[in-house]
């Protein structure tokens, strides 16, 4: 039998909400391994090359999205390494929220994914794709005048769900090479051709996922089952909220001053990232999280 895995990135500004989001998934009862990653844990190489698009003014500050999102397609990969063939990822971002009466409606979608592969969520409301992609990724992959891909509605990156498979790997690893040899397509440097007139803004890593949807032709499920908020708790086991709680440089500095929390969060690191947390590491971040819910 297949097995079902979860990832997720956040830097360690969002401990909390990764202890949160972690917590929430256990409850689901679904997932059988749960990989969650921060800077500490990337790979070596990747971090080496991607180091000055992630932070500025020497590690005084980071970049939008922490590097512009290009953790996203890395940290799939590095999960995708640890699956056996025809096993199911979802990537889903820190800060979606799990619902357990929608937990039935999640193994629906998982025997979906099963069936087609690889899937998205399209975005619901006004979202075409000349909107949010600037029109340099238009010409990057030979679409600029492909209404099929310029006029129809952008697929999210907030969830990424797959079965394993070479061709998958395939597909997530040019949405990565995308960030090794073209930057300047995921981030916010002017488009050197024109963007069309309604053009607002670059969607970065998504933009590249987007357009790899379609051109792969992807079978998507639709925003609506995705929504930001909840009415119907059956039909929604996974909501897009955006519930982060960023620590900032002064209470991260007044709990490494006390030497308990220090050692709290030293084990936190070796949590994300690893299949089965030794029960020593699992007790430090129950620790830490009553310590940081004290603040």
């Amino acid at each position: 039998m297949s097995k079902i895995y979860l990832c997720s990135f956040a830097d360690m500004r969002l401990c909390l909400s990764a202890l949160r989001f972690y917590r929430q998934a256990k409850v689901m009862q679904v997932f059988d391994h749960i990989f969650l990653y921060n800077e500490t844990n990337l790979d070596k190489d990747f971090r080496d090359v991607m180091y000055s698009k992630i932070y500025i003014n020497g590690g005084g500050g980071v970049t939008r999205g922490f590097g512009y999102w290009c953790w996203k397609p890395q940290v799939i990969l590095q999960t995708l390494q640890q699956m056996n063939e025809g096993d199911v990822l979802f990537y889903i971002d820190i800060g979606c929220e799990f619902q357990i009466e929608g937990r039935e409606r999640l193994q629906e979608m998982i025997e979906e994914v099963r069936e087609n592969g690889i899937m998205g969520v399209q975005l619901a409301g006004d979202h075409s794709e000349k909107m949010w992609t600037k029109a340099d990724i238009f010409q990057h992959f030979g679409v600029l005048n492909n209404k099929s891909y310029t006029d129809t509605k952008q697929i999210a990156a907030t969830f990424i769900m797959l079965c394993k498979t070479q061709q998958t790997e395939n597909i997530v690893q040019e949405w990565l090479d995308i960030f090794y040899h073209h930057f300047e397509l995921v981030d916010d440097s002017p488009s050197l051709v024109p963007n069309d007139e309604c053009f607002i803004e670059n969607r970065h890593d998504q933009s590249i996922w987007s357009i790899l949807n379609k051109k792969y032709n992807m079978i998507n499920f639709d925003g609506i089952d995705f929504p930001n908020k909840s009415t119907n708790l059956a039909q929604h086991p996974i909501i897009a909220t955006r519930n982060k709680v960023f620590l900032n440089d002064g209470i991260l500095s007044n709990l490494c001053e006390q030497k308990y929390a220090l050692k709290s969060i030293t084990s936190l690191l070796h949590i994300f990232g690893r299949f089965h947390p030794l029960s020593v590491t699992r007790k430090a971040a129950r620790a830490l999280k009553a310590l940081l819910l004290q603040l």
